[in-house]
């Protein structure tokens, strides 16, 4: 470990090395003007009598001015519960060495009302930490671990550090954020961020945010916002991408979506020439039918040939890769891939064009004040024919043709294209809940004994569905995939026999997916008094459509499924000489966002039951709610049903005696053991 010293002008800066990554103790920047919490909670504040958190401060302020780039946190928060304290003993910071550097001010504990210093640096490590490789993401990004002992209930911890720098290709683009709740209680909370003098700063306020205040003073323009006594919020759950619950507020300079655009247009340059290998994949093209089967043509390459991997380290994370490099190296993340992508497709003469969304967020974007950072992901906006579509390369194995796909959950875009500032909304494809859903035909074909039934489950997937089962048969080995469907068929029905694998027939074209399985169910029915056969069964199709988020009274709005056609029918051959104790039933639910229907009849030989559900939009509005969830809550009850047939009573005596011989053998068997 080094100890090297750095000068500041408010004093002296230690630097702590950790192998290659270092860390800073030093004394708080001058720019910060520091908050002191009371000696005790109010009376009179929300959380008076709290048993678990208790959040004293939460202080954020950004000295965003030109030379100086520095955030600084202070934060003070206090474990109630015995339970809590393990967490409350340990304090996580993220930061990015390629561009930032953190500074630790200060670690202390007041216990009975004294404050004691605990910033030992000997006890904070360094790790890179890359919590997204599992999603194929490497950022980078180094976490300082800051470790207190004896850490006891009540004590409370406060922790104070600045971050300085950004990255550098936002140039000026980013934003400083804070939420002015949480689902504990908060005694103060504020942003204060200071600007460049005569700047114009934006603020973007939701959910009761508190109201800024803007200073001009001689060195700077000063916005802030500060609340106290902060109630905690109740998170439903469940939320549309685009709604949060929490009072949350943004500040940065005033600029347009027209700058955003100026911003990005450098970063994806018109491509005049592409690798050979692509230049003759063009050629190919070329002779395809129509300009949508082109463009199928090349979005199936970016999406199947070119991995998703995304090495977001330094200006990485904004600027994208060069075509030619992304297909030497056979890997990329959203904006590599659709930089190739809209290359591809300009070559070709289609007008296409980088957009940049939010999946965080959604179509709330919309409202933010305009800064590139608000961001996390681009797809591609394309016009053909008049007709704007919206492509996702970073989604592999879609089937169909290029813009039959709904991506209306990113909610909105900004094309990055001259003359086009301006957030557009994202609407799901004409036709898109006809092409997509899930219709499932389970027949059981039983013995005229009962004591075997033949059981067959044919499965189709269509558009969205079929894709998502694309990708995940993709992943799964033939033995594994068998032996998972046999085995969810046994919780449901007992000792059974696979008489095949699963078959998969794949039309990707058209985006259809049918899974064909087989099986000898050796005892699937029970007995009932009398001679009666029960069967139970289960529309396992709707099971993710019904079920209940975990806050069932809420006036939210709340994210249901994409629409589309939901079907599941049981089908029982009913042998000579059965007789089916239930009659024909007929029932219906419907709420806004789905319509549903249930019949129960017996033509001829063949009882049946047919479940449909279909999804008419993708989320519920708030008042909307407490319906949708109580036709939720009914249908449930519906899902499951017992199917009773009376049986010969030759054949149910004949059944009994087969049992008990066996039953008879086995005891045999056991008791002559050694």
């Amino acid at each position: 470990m080094l100890f090297l010293l750095a000068g500041t002008a408010q004093g002296t800066v230690v630097e702590h090395e950790r192998g290659e990554y270092s860390f800073g103790t030093g004394p708080v920047p001058a720019f910060v003007e520091r908050a002191t919490p009371p000696d005790h909670w109010p009376s009179d504040a929300p959380g008076v009598d709290d048993e678990r958190w208790r959040f004293w401060l939460y202080d954020l302020q950004a000295d965003r001015r030109e030379g100086r780039d520095q955030l600084f946190v202070d934060y003070a928060y206090e474990a109630r519960g015995a339970s809590l304290v393990g967490d409350a003993g340990r304090f996580q910071v993220s930061f990015n060495p390629g561009y930032q550097r953190l500074t630790i001010h200060e670690v202390r504990l007041r216990r009975d009302g004294a404050w004691q210093d605990r910033l030992s640096p000997e006890r904070v490590s360094l790790a890179r930490r890359e919590d997204g490789f599992e999603q194929d993401l490497a950022d980078g990004t180094v976490t300082a671990l800051i470790v207190l002992d004896d850490v006891r209930p009540r004590d409370v911890v406060r922790i104070a550090y600045t971050i300085a720098g950004s990255n550098p290709v936002l140039a000026g683009q980013g934003s400083d954020w804070l939420r002015f709740g949480w689902q504990h209680p908060m005694l103060h909370a504020r942003l204060r961020v200071l600007l460049d003098p005569g700047t114009t700063p934006r603020v973007y306020r939701e959910n009761g945010a508190p109201r800024e205040v803007v200073l001009d003073r001689t060195d700077a323009v000063e916005v802030v916002l500060d609340a106290a006594a902060l109630p905690l919020v109740v998170d439903d759950g469940q939320y549309p991408a685009w709604y949060q619950p929490y009072p949350l507020a943004q500040v940065s300079a005033a600029r347009s979506w027209d700058d955003v655009v100026a911003w990005a247009l450098p970063l994806y340059p018109v491509v005049e020439r592409l690798p050979e290998p692509l230049e003759q994949k063009l050629a190919e093209w070329a002779r395809l039918s129509d300009r949508r089967a082109r463009m199928t043509a090349a979005l199936r390459l970016v999406q199947d040939d070119i991995r998703y991997f995304g090495v977001e380290m330094g200006e990485n994370t904004h600027r994208p890769t060069p075509p030619a490099e992304t297909w030497r190296r056979r890997y990329g993340d959203c904006k590599d891939k659709v930089y190739l992508l809209v290359s591809l497709l300009t070559r070709m003469g289609i007008r296409a064009v980088p957009a940049l969304v939010s999946t965080a967020r959604g179509k709330a974007v919309a409202g933010f004040a305009p800064s590139a950072s608000v961001f996390d992901h681009v797809i591609a906006r394309v016009e053909d024919g008049g007709e704007v579509l919206w492509l996702d390369p970073t989604i592999t194995l879609q089937g169909g043709r290029a813009g039959e796909y709904d991506l209306s959950a990113y909610g909105a875009a900004l094309a990055v294209t001259p003359g086009r500032a301006r957030i557009e909304p994202i609407v799901a494809p004409r036709g898109v809940a006809d092409r997509n859903g899930v219709t499932v035909i389970e027949r059981y074909v039983p013995q005229p004994d009962a004591r075997e039934v033949r059981f067959g489950v044919e499965t189709l997937y269509r558009g969205d569905l079929a894709d998502k089962r694309r990708r995940s048969l993709a992943s799964e080995r033939g033995d594994e995939l068998s032996r998972r469907y046999a085995d969810y068929y046994r919780r449901r029905l007992g000792e059974l026999e696979a008489v095949s694998v699963p078959t998969i027939k794949d039309d990707r074209e058209a985006n259809l997916l049918t899974v064909t399985e087989q099986y000898l169910l050796k005892a699937p029915f029970d007995d009932e008094p009398g001679t009666v056969k029960a069967l139970d069964v289960y529309a396992e199709t709707l099971q993710e459509l019904t079920q209940l988020p975990a806050s069932m009274v809420r006036t939210s709005p709340l994210d249901y499924a994409a629409p589309g056609a939901y079907r599941h029918e049981i089908e029982v051959a009913v042998p000579e000489q059965w007789k089916a104790t239930f009659g024909k039933e007929q029932s219906q639910a419907s709420a806004a966002a789905f319509d549903y229907s249930r019949s129960v009849e017996t033509l001829g030989n063949t009882a049946r039951i047919v479940y449909q559900l279909q999804v008419k939009q993708p989320e519920v509005a708030g008042p909307d709610a407490a319906g949708h969830l109580g036709e939720i809550r009914r249908l449930q009850d519906e899902l499951s049903a017992t199917l009773r047939f009376r049986i010969p009573v030759a054949a149910a005596v004949d059944d009994r005696q087969q049992r008990l011989q066996k039953l008879l053998r086995k005891a045999i068997d056991e008791g002559s053991g050694p």
